[in-house]
Order: C-alpha cells, then structure tokens, then sequence
C-alpha cells in the first residue's frame, strides 16, 4: 500500500495568544512532522503526539490543511476539520502500536489483525476517548450532547442568507461561466463547540470553539448540502468569548488560544473554519460551558455573481 509521509515544514501559525490576532505573526513554529505511515495512517507514539498535531491542524487555514492531512470537504464527518484530518477514509490512526477507530464520536482500540471482525463488535472493544463537534444553538443550548458543555449566551445561529445564483465564474475568474441556476443557495455563519477528550496515562480534555463560514445548496428542496463555489469573503470580527465552570471563568493556561481580533479577506475563498477560543485541562472541567461574545462583520458573494447578491452580515453574537 502506498506509502505517505506528512511533512509540515516551517509553517507560520498565524495565531497569537498574547495579542489575539488571528491575521498577525504572533508566533512561529517549525512543525517537522516525522509521522508517517505505512498503512495509510497517521501514527502517534502516544496521546501527548496526537494532541499536538491537533492542535496544530487547528490553527491552519482550510486550504493548507486539505494539503497537508486528511481533510477533504467531501467527508461526512461531524469533527472539526482538524480531527478530520487525523482520520483515514477508515477513520483510523495508529498510536502507541493500536489502531484507534473513530465511531460515533468514540475512539475505540483495535488490534491490527482482524479489525473488521473487531469493528463488528464494538460493544466489546476498549473506549479510550470521545470528541463532540456540535452547532451552539440559538437558545445556547448544543443539542445531544453528552460533556455537559453548553452556551451562557446565545448565539443567533439564523446568521443565514438564502439567494438565487445569477452567475458564476469558475477557476477564480479563468474558468467557464455559469447562468443562472434553479437552486438555492444560502451562506451560513455560525459557531461550533468542540470537546475533545483522550486517554492516556493522564487524561487531557480540550474545549474549542470554531468560527465555520459556509455555502450550501439545496438541490429541489431536500438536505441542504455543502456547495463547491468559490467567493469573495471577507471577515472582521472582533471576539472576547470565554470558558466558564460553576465558579465563573476558567483560569487561562499559556498554552491556551484566544483570538480577540479575527481577521480574514480573499477575493476567491471556500468554507473557513476559524479557531476562535481553545482551552486544555488536565481532566474534565465541571459544568464547563462557554460564554460566546463575537462581534462585528462577514461579507460573502459569489465570484462573478451580481453585485446584489452580496450579503453583509452583522454578527453580534
């Protein structure tokens, strides 16, 4: 089987924690990446390993992490881009010699022979971690979940605008152009809440919260679907979200992330997943749930479309 090595050679993070600024070089990490694979995996010598190429893959830009990883658009995976590009098409790394498969938002440990028999019996194979990866809706509640992490404040998850295409022009203005199209389309703005726990000698659960800037069509009104069209977008938000427990904010950690100024512009993007706020602790954080305060604007428009098609949001979250 074909043999693949993930190299990430001197990548700039374009996050800083002290200044928050997610368009400033607050710090530079060489990232030389010796995982790699010979079973079409990504392999960890332990959790410690994991957690920092996760970390990592949060911070990069959704096109340099679909070169760099697993990560396609075309996955039906509900984990932040960044798990999803830890993931094989089976879903699987290697770590400390196991084969950890993702179900269901559990990891699960394998051994390497016989792993279609053992995934045909989950009920007995060993758990050694979870991650949730919800939409915070607008009562500021996450649906389902399970980790007990839940929104403070609200957040207006109706940040939606639903257009008609009129044109389009493929390949950032080199390609074919397209008429106007029967479906609708609509960009969706929205925060996602992430809750990772792993296992270990010592257990570590990280809380992430994600900006997700997205285009969807709905072909003749069924499931709306993650669309392909590149646009214009460009984002200026300025954000003093936070962790609480019962006791109020969560004490901040050097290594943890919070962005104040989220800072993005292209003339011809896709989807964005920003980090917005990341906090890791030693363990699960009693009645940990976020306090979500975003404020400010993301304009989108279809490249090559009509100028009224362009949709400034004014988010105040």
């Amino acid at each position: 089987m074909k043999k693949i090595i993930f190299l990430l050679l001197i990548m700039t993070v374009i996050i800083s924690c002290e200044k928050g600024d997610v368009n400033s070089t607050g710090e530079e990490t060489n990232i030389e990446s010796t995982i790699e694979s010979k079973t079409d995996r990504f392999s960890f010598k332990d959790w410690n390993e994991f957690n920092d190429l996760y970390s990592k893959f949060s911070k990069l830009g959704m096109e340099e992490l679909e070169m760099n990883s697993f990560f396609s658009y075309d996955r039906d995976l509900e984990v932040s881009p960044a798990i999803q590009g830890i993931l094989n098409n089976d879903n699987e790394f290697e770590l400390g010699g196991k084969i950890i498969w993702f179900k269901d938002g559990k990891f699960y440990e394998l051994d390497e022979e016989g792993i279609a028999v053992q995934k045909s019996d989950i009920e007995n194979l060993k758990e050694v971690g979870s991650v949730s990866y919800t939409r915070v809706d607008p009562k500021g509640v996450i649906p389902g979940n399970e980790t007990g992490i839940v929104a403070a404040k609200g957040v207006v998850v109706d940040n939606q605008y639903e257009f008609r295409k009129q044109r389009y022009v493929e390949n950032c203005g080199s390609g074919n152009t397209q008429g106007t199209s029967p479906r609708a389309f609509k960009y969706v703005h929205e925060v996602y809440a992430e809750h990772l726990n792993t296992g270990g000698p010592f257990q570590v659960d990280t809380y992430r919260i994600f900006l997700r800037v997205k285009l969807e069509y709905n072909p003749k009104r069924r499931r709306w679907r993650l669309s392909g069209e590149r646009r214009e977008i460009s984002i200026s938000l300025s954000n003093n979200s936070f962790l609480r427990n019962h006791n109020g904010p969560v004490s901040p950690h050097p290594s943890d992330v919070n962005n104040r100024s989220v800072v993005f512009s292209s003339p011809c993007a896709t989807h964005q997943t920003i980090l917005l706020n990341s906090v890791t602790a030693p363990g699960a954080i009693a009645g940990a749930h976020w306090d979500i305060n975003v404020n400010g604007t993301i304009t989108e428009k279809m490249y090559g479309d009509v100028e009224r098609n362009r949709w400034r949001d004014r988010i105040n979250w």
